[in-house]
């Protein structure tokens, strides 16, 4: 029996921190049913990457994207980073650019480089559109879809207890653009920001930031520590419900900093589907899997 639990242990705490410690990309599904759409749309949100490196030539998740079919493809903030060349960035934003609909909004990590205007630039060049507290509707499948975005909080205050006028009238800018019954989205790249978003009239609020928590605990833990958040953090990653609106929180896709555990990086698919249906809605004439997990 001593033998045979040696054996186990050896195989077992091996397992165990490679499962926690696996930095492999996986895509995180989130389907979401609205009266708003009549054909479904599928999201792509990419957040924190922070210049990270996925293969060569960001080959790895430029597949994941592909292999994904979006409709559009939206950058939720700190795709760039301020301690590493943006080398990475323009890799990935040369392959999706012109590929599809595309829009982004600067995170902190963007201010801090002291080039954001630069950043924003280069996002342009690839054909993005960078949203500045502004919207722009979308035809996709047939139908309107809006996508809103803000800057960044820390482009107008240096305090990190401080939302700025400067933000806020960005923010209002968004939301004047709602409630036309067209399907609306904000880009906004801190999750914290609750009595903002709260029955704000975005049907889906898209965020990061949190990183996931850094560490956690499957089914026990969702996130240890967050930036703007503390300890254990309310929004380290998930869908949450806030009222009429909808947050997502992607835990990103960084690679560059703090060890990760239980915490792979992620790309984040929203599928919007035409309620009421209740199985494999149409999307581009193929059938969508609709998932049941719980995030």
């Amino acid at each position: 029996m001593g033998v045979l639990i040696e054996i186990v242990l050896a195989l077992a705490v091996p397992a165990f921190f490679i499962a926690a410690f696996w930095q492999g990309l996986t895509v995180r599904p989130y389907p979401i049913k609205t009266e708003k759409v009549s054909a479904a749309v599928r999201l792509a949100v990419l957040t924190d990457l922070h210049s990270s490196r996925y293969g060569s030539k960001q080959e790895t998740l430029i597949h994941a994207i592909q292999e994904q079919n979006p409709d559009i493809v939206l950058f939720a903030g700190d795709i760039a980073d301020d301690k590493l060349p943006h080398d990475n960035t323009k890799l990935l934003l040369a392959a999706i650019g012109n590929r599809y609909p595309c829009y982004y909004v600067t995170g902190n990590h963007e201010f801090r480089t002291g080039e954001v205007e630069k950043i924003k630039e280069m996002f342009r060049s690839c054909g993005v559109t960078v949203l500045e507290g502004t919207a722009e509707t979308v035809m996709l499948n047939q139908q309107p879809l809006r996508i809103c975005g803000v800057d960044d909080p820390s482009g107008f205050s240096l305090r990190k207890d401080r939302i700025s006028a400067g933000w806020k009238k960005q923010f209002q800018a968004c939301q004047a653009a709602v409630g036309d019954g067209v399907y609306t989205v904000l880009l906004s790249h801190h999750p914290e920001l609750i009595s903002y978003y709260q029955d704000s009239g975005f049907d889906l609020i898209l965020a990061g930031h949190a990183h996931g928590g850094q560490v956690r605990i499957p089914g026990i833990l969702n996130g240890l520590f967050a930036p703007h958040q503390g300890i254990f953090p309310a929004y380290a990653g998930g869908r949450y419900q806030l009222g009429g609106t909808t947050l997502i929180v992607s835990r990103g896709l960084c690679r560059n900093h703090r060890p990760r555990v239980f915490n792979p990086p992620e790309l984040v698919i929203v599928d919007l589907l035409p309620a009421p249906e209740e199985k494999g809605a149409q999307r581009n004439g193929a059938g969508t899997e609709l998932f049941k997990a719980r995030y």
